[in-house]
């Protein structure tokens, strides 16, 4: 699966980075599904459009409510979700389900490291080919998962 296009669907409220995300998810092959701004929004979005991926910010248009989409995604959707945020002590301690966190501001190769680590661990399947990169912060049971494969 790593080498397939994912569908990503972006909840960012900042236009620009959300705009950002697109170029850098686009000129990697990948698609964008959405943008969404605010929790109604994003978690529509994750149903209507069937992500792959969801690249969810913790403060949105319609307040901190970036956990509340990354959980109903978990808990709805077969979407994987991680986390897009400058607020990461903002991220709930279970993640809500997230596998993890890139934090803004972010590189284009950050970003990408990050999601291709995930695409190469996407079953739980540890992968010896990569190593954790930098810009990634795992969730801890996301973790546990890839220390127990």
């Amino acid at each position: 699966m790593s080498n397939s296009p994912l569908r990503v669907l972006l909840v960012e409220d900042q236009f620009l980075i959300a705009k950002q995300l697109e170029v850098i998810l686009k000129t990697a092959g990948h698609t964008v599904v959405g943008i969404a701004s605010t929790r109604d929004e994003g978690c529509a979005l994750a149903v209507s459009e069937n992500p792959d991926i969801a690249l969810v910010d913790i403060s949105l248009a319609d307040g901190p409510t970036g956990a509340e989409v990354a959980q109903f995604i978990t808990d709805n959707c077969k979407a994987r979700v991680v986390f897009a945020t400058a607020n990461r002590r903002r991220v709930p301690l279970d993640f809500c389900g997230a596998l993890g966190v890139v934090e803004k501001p972010f590189t284009p190769a950050g970003l990408l490291s990050a999601l291709n680590f995930i695409l190469a661990n996407w079953s739980g399947a540890k992968s010896e080919n990569l190593k954790l990169p930098a810009s990634l912060v795992l969730s801890p049971a996301f973790e546990a998962q890839l220390l127990i494969a």
